[in-house]
Order: C-alpha cells, then structure tokens, then sequence
C-alpha cells in the first residue's frame, strides 16, 4: 500500500482532468495500485470522475471551476465520440449574439451519465453519424471537440427537438446558407423522433426563417 505522503505529491503533478492512465505514469512499479489510489481520492472529495464508470476525473479546487478548456478535455477522454451542436455552435461560430448556459453536444456512448458542470449530453443514433459525415456536417472543432456545421446544427435541431437553440432574433441568417441547410437536412428526415408531422413542421419553420431573413436584407439593400 502507499504512503499517504506519496499521495499528495501525486496529485498535485496530475492536470486538473486526467484519466487512470495518466496516475499509473505516476507510479512506475505500482501501476496495479493506481484504482486504489483513485478511490481513495474520490473518497476524500478531492476529485469527482467524469462520467462513471469511465476512468476520467477532475480535480476538486474549492472556488475554482473548470474552464471551458478542461471541461471539453474531460468531456472528450470520457466520450470520444463527441460533437457538439445546436446553440453551442452557433454562439462560438458567431452566428448568435445569445450565448448558452449548457455545452450542447452529441454523443454515440448510450450511457449519458456526466458529473461535469454545464453540460447537456444528447445521444444519436448510429444512423445519425453517418448521416452527418455523408452530408458534410462536420467542420472545425472548439478545444478539441468538433462541431456541426450551422446549417446542420439547425437541421437537427429541428430533426430532434431536444436541445436548446438561441431566438430567432439573436441569430445571424445572413451567414446561413439555404442549400447547404437542405443538404443538412435530407439525410436526417430519416431519422426524424417519433412524431414525423411534428418533426417536418420544425423543419419548415427553419426555412421559413431564412427565407423571411433574406427577403429582409434583400429589401434593406
């Protein structure tokens, strides 16, 4: 067993998220001890796993939140299939001037189980990834984590309805583009949750948002 006195050095030379593998690097000749030690810690409170049962965590600093930065790292170590969508993306692509008080992102893990502060994890299914790569749906990432493009964010958003999306008015439509929104969009009519009229209604309302937004810069010009 190790010494309490060996525990705190320990710590204290680990990032603020860090996984199993990372305390095992720390204990040459004791790797098999690395659970133990982490249970122990867990036990004090002086670090809180990401999403069990996955072997990431975090450190507890009282006063001081995780950043952004970590919370994409943890959020990234315990679920690799990441993306994040919806208002989230629109925010940090600047295309809303109203930010999110929740990281909107999608994963393909079912277990959505998450300790992290601030986030809200939706699952999709596997046909949605291969939706969203077919399309393209895909471009840049924030910290580590890939986004949806806007034009797919808003189509699954309308597709789902269970994530969070800035007003109408914040939004900046002059940077949307009407076809690469239906392009977005028919790979997921498919996929649609479980009432298709709702779902195609949602889906409507998006296109006539932007085309009411064209039509206004068109005549503003």
């Amino acid at each position: 067993m190790l010494a309490a006195n060996r525990l705190a050095p320990a710590l204290e030379s680990l990032p603020r998220v860090f996984a199993l593998s990372d305390l095992k690097q720390l204990l040459p000749g004791e790797e098999d001890q690395a659970l133990d030690v982490a249970l122990r810690w867990l036990e004090a409170g002086v670090i809180k796993q990401v999403a069990p049962p996955r072997p990431v965590f975090f450190k507890v600093i009282l006063g001081e939140e995780l950043d952004e930065v970590d919370r994409c790292r943890g959020l990234l170590r315990a679920f690799p299939s990441l993306v994040m969508v919806a208002g989230s993306v629109l925010w940090r692509q600047g295309l809303s001037a109203q930010r999110d008080t929740l990281l909107e992102c999608c994963v393909s893990e079912s277990e959505l189980n998450c300790n992290l502060p601030g986030v809200a994890l939706r699952w999709r299914p596997p046909a949605w990834w291969a939706a969203v790569r077919q399309a393209g749906g895909i471009a840049g990432d924030h910290h580590g984590v890939a986004m949806l493009t806007p034009e797919m964010a808003l189509a699954d958003a309308a597709a789902f309805g269970d994530v969070w999306m800035p007003d109408r008015g914040a939004v900046d439509w002059n940077q949307l583009s009407t076809s690469k929104l239906s392009e977005a969009t028919q790979p997921l009519l498919p996929l649609r949750w479980p009432s298709p009229f709702l779902d195609l209604l949602l889906i409507l309302q998006v296109f006539q948002y932007l085309d009411q937004e064209c039509h206004l810069s068109s005549n503003q010009m």
